[in-house]
């Protein structure tokens, strides 16, 4: 997937990026070239990306102008396929 839309973030997802020292780029990285996606609840999807010893897991909705960015965490354990 090769970002088109402008990218916007909810207060939410602002926070977790400084308290879990996400950058802008690792974000739009896990959009635009993710290594896992998963559907989330209420028409979201989750990206996740593997970032050195961590995951990134990013949880976003596509809406007509443009990607709303709901929450970015890493992680200990990365993606489940069952």
């Amino acid at each position: 997937m090769i970002l088109m839309k402008p990218l916007r973030y909810t207060r939410h997802a602002k926070n977790r990026m400084r308290l879990h020292r996400i950058s802008e780029f690792e974000v739009e990285s896990a959009i635009n070239h993710p290594d896992f996606i998963e559907p989330s609840q209420e028409g979201r999807l989750n990206a996740w990306l593997r970032c050195s010893e961590r995951y990134l897991r990013v949880t976003y909705k596509e809406e007509s102008e443009g990607i709303l960015i709901i929450t970015a965490v890493k992680k200990k354990k990365g993606w489940e396929v069952i």
